[in-house]
């Protein structure tokens, strides 16, 4: 029996396009699985952090007079985090430095000042779903129990407190006040 040469140069051919067509179809679905793999551990990793946020804060504010440092390790995609106090009453300048620094901020501050002149709410805090704002913007709201900012001295309050994030890091001081928690700025 004699085999045709030119039959088996189209037989290869064709298991060349076959094992070029799977190794094509393995990248893009490897590629796939592996963006929402990292995707999914962004996730998970900002939900630890604003479970630790939200549980330092609202822990500490029944512990009058008690004072700690907090490291706080938001995701790396994160450069800037500001809290911002409701039910502060900012002045002219205070809420044009709000605004230079964090617009959404200014924003949230408009809404809620506004919601409390309109008698739509008590409070600043009541008005709004968010105290916490990044650059750039998270996609989840974080709204930490009340707050009120000041020096690390305790002796001039502010209407808002904006840290660098370095390297996945930052740091703050957290007072508890009984009714709310004090936050300064550390380091």
């Amino acid at each position: 029996m004699r085999l045709n040469k030119k039959g088996m140069g189209v037989g290869q051919v064709f298991v060349f396009i076959i094992a070029a067509l799977t190794f094509a179809l393995i990248m893009i679905f490897g590629y796939q699985s592996i963006s929402r793999f990292i995707a999914s551990g962004e996730d998970v990793a900002f939900v630890q952090f604003k479970t630790d946020l939200e549980g330092s804060i609202k822990t500490i504010y029944t512990e009058f007079g008690a004072v700690r440092i907090e490291k706080f390790y938001p995701p790396e995609k994160f450069e800037h985090i500001c809290f911002v106090n409701m039910n502060y009453d900012f002045t002219v300048e205070e809420k044009q430095a709000l605004c230079k620094e964090n617009p959404l901020a200014c924003d949230v501050l408009e809404e809620a000042q506004a919601g409390v002149a309109e008698g739509r709410c008590f409070t600043g805090y009541d008005c709004v779903e968010k105290n916490v704002f990044f650059k750039p913007q998270s996609t989840v709201p974080i709204k930490v129990y009340q707050i009120s900012i000041s020096d690390s001295e305790g002796e001039e309050e502010f209407g808002f407190l904006c840290k660098k994030i370095i390297q996945g890091l930052f740091s703050l001081g957290v007072e508890g006040k009984g009714d709310h928690t004090e936050l300064f700025n550390v380091g």
